[in-house]
C-alpha cells in the first residue's frame, strides 16, 4: 500500500487523472447533488407544512375570537307580582270598650262590691261613697226650694187678684225655678255616691279600699277607683309605614301571634283605618278587632300582628338581573335586533331571591340574567338559554 501511495503521491484515487478516475469523480458529485436536492425538498416541504398549520391555526383563532366577541346570555321575562308578603308589627290587646272609673263627687269610700276579674253588668253597683258635705248641701237646697215654692204659689194667688205686680210675681217665679235647679243639681251630685258599671264587662283593676278619700273628677294621682273592660271582643292598633299603606284593605284578615303560643295564631280582621298618614311618624293607624268569646286572650297582652299585603300590580324579577353602578339601578334588556339596551328601573319590595320592579320594564322584555359589569348599550349578544315567562 505504501508503494501505491507513493505512486499516487498521497492523492485519492478519484483525484488521479485518467478515465477511471474521472468516472469516480462524477459519481461523487452526482451523489452529493442528489443529497442536496433531497435536503432542500425536505426543507421546502417542512416550511410549507408549517405555513399551512399556522394558517389553519390563525383561522381557527379568528373564528373563536369572533365567537367570543358576541356575549352569550341567559334571559328571563318579568312576571306579574304574585307575592303576598307579610308585614309583622308589634301591638297590644285592648278590650273593645275600656273605662277608667273615677269619683264624680268627693267623699270617703264606704264600701266596694266588685273585685278584679269579676264580671259586671251595666248599672251594677261597684262602690258607695260617704259624702256628708253634699248631703248637707242637699238639705239646705231642699229648704230653700220649699220656701221658694211656697212664696211662688202664694204670689201666684195674689197675682190672680191683681194684688201684686207682674214684676214681683216674675221675681218669685225665677227664685222658685232657681232653687229647683240648684236642688236637682245637688241631688244628681248626691246620686254619684253610688259608683256604677258603665257597660257589661269585667273589672280589670281596683285601686280603692274602704275609708279612702276620693277627689271629684278624674284628676290627681291615684284617684282611679276601678277599670272595667269588655273582652268578648278585643281590639288593637298597628301603625303601617307610609310606603306600605296603600296595600291595607278594610276587611282583610290578619294573624295575631302571641309569644306564649307562637304556633297557634289567632285570626283578626281590619275594621277601619285612620284614612290619613300621621305627619309626625309617616304611618297609617289601623284598627283590628279579634273575637274572644272564650276569653282566652287577655287585654294588655303584647302580640305581633302579621298583615298580608296585597300585590300592587308590579312586575317581579330575580335580584341577580339588576346592575348597580353610578348610573343607578338598571337592567340589560335584549332587543329584537340582538343588541343590549341598559334600562333604568325603579325597585320596590325586596323578597330575597326576587324583587319587585315598579317601573322600567314590560312583561315581554327579555332581561339578561347575571349581566357582567362590562356590558354596554348596543353590545351584540346571543341568547344561550331562554326561560318561559315567569320566574
Amino acid at each position: 500500500m505504501t508503494d501505491q501511495r507513493h505512486s499516487h503521491q498521497g492523492l485519492p484515487e478519484f483525484h488521479l487523472y485518467g478515465a477511471a478516475q474521472e468516472s469516480s469523480r462524477h459519481q461523487v458529485v452526482r451523489t452529493a447533488r442528489w443529497v442536496t436536492v433531497a435536503i432542500v425538498v425536505l426543507l421546502l416541504l417542512g416550511l410549507g407544512w408549517a405555513l399551512l398549520v399556522r394558517r389553519a391555526n390563525a383561522e381557527l383563532l379568528a373564528a373563536r375570537a369572533a365567537e367570543n366577541a358576541i356575549l352569550q346570555v341567559h334571559v328571563v321575562q318579568p312576571s306579574a307580582g304574585g307575592y303576598e308578603p307579610k308585614l309583622t308589627l308589634p301591638s297590644a290587646l285592648q278590650g273593645i270598650y275600656e273605662a277608667q272609673i273615677y269619683a264624680r263627687t268627693s267623699g270617703y269610700v264606704r264600701q266596694w262590691f266588685k273585685d278584679i276579674g269579676q264580671p259586671v253588668k251595666k248599672g251594677d253597683l261597684l262602690a258607695t261613697l260617704d259624702i256628708p258635705d253634699i248631703n248637707k248641701q242637699v238639705d239646705e237646697a231642699r229648704a230653700n226650694f220649699e220656701l221658694a215654692k211656697i212664696a211662688y204659689e202664694r204670689w201666684g194667688k195674689l197675682r190672680e187678684h191683681d194684688a201684686v205686680s207682674q214684676q214681683e210675681y216674675d221675681e218669685k217665679t225665677a227664685a222658685y225655678q232657681q232653687t229647683e235647679a240648684a236642688l236637682k243639681r245637688l241631688r244628681d251630685q248626691q246620686s254619684f255616691s253610688n259608683v256604677l258599671a258603665p257597660f257589661d264587662g269585667i273589672v280589670t283593676k281596683r285601686e280603692i279600699d274602704n275609708g279612702d278619700l276620693m277627689n271629684a273628677g278624674n284628676g290627681g294621682k291615684g284617684q282611679t277607683m276601678f277599670a272595667v273592660a269588655q273582652i268578648d271582643r278585643l281590639r288593637l292598633y298597628v301603625y303601617v309605614p307610609q310606603y306600605r299603606a296603600d296595600r291595607i284593605r278594610v276587611g282583610d284578615s290578619v294573624d295575631i301571634l302571641r309569644p306564649e303560643a307562637a304556633d297557634r295564631p289567632v285570626k283578626g280582621r281590619i275594621v277601619r283605618t285612620a284614612g290619613a298618614i300621621d305627619p309626625a311618624t309617616r304611618t297609617l293607624q289601623v284598627e283590628i278587632q279579634v273575637p274572644n268569646a272564650d276569653h282566652s286572650l287577655l287585654p294588655g297582652a303584647y302580640v305581633d300582628v302579621a298583615l298580608t299585603l296585597k300585590s300592587n300590580g308590579g312586575l317581579i324579577l330575580p335580584t341577580n338581573a339588576l346592575l348597580y353602578n353610578s348610573a343607578g339601578t338598571r337592567v340589560a334588556v335584549v332587543q329584537p335586533d340582538g343588541k343590549v339596551r341598559l334600562q333604568a328601573v325603579t325597585v320596590g319590595t325586596d323578597y330575597g331571591h326576587d324583587i319587585e320592579i315598579k317601573a322600567g320594564v314590560k312583561p315581554n322584555d327579555k332581561v339578561v340574567m347575571n349581566p357582567p359589569d362590562s356590558i354596554g348599550d348596543g353590545q351584540p349578544v346571543t341568547i344561550a338559554a331562554e326561560t318561559a315567562k315567569g320566574i
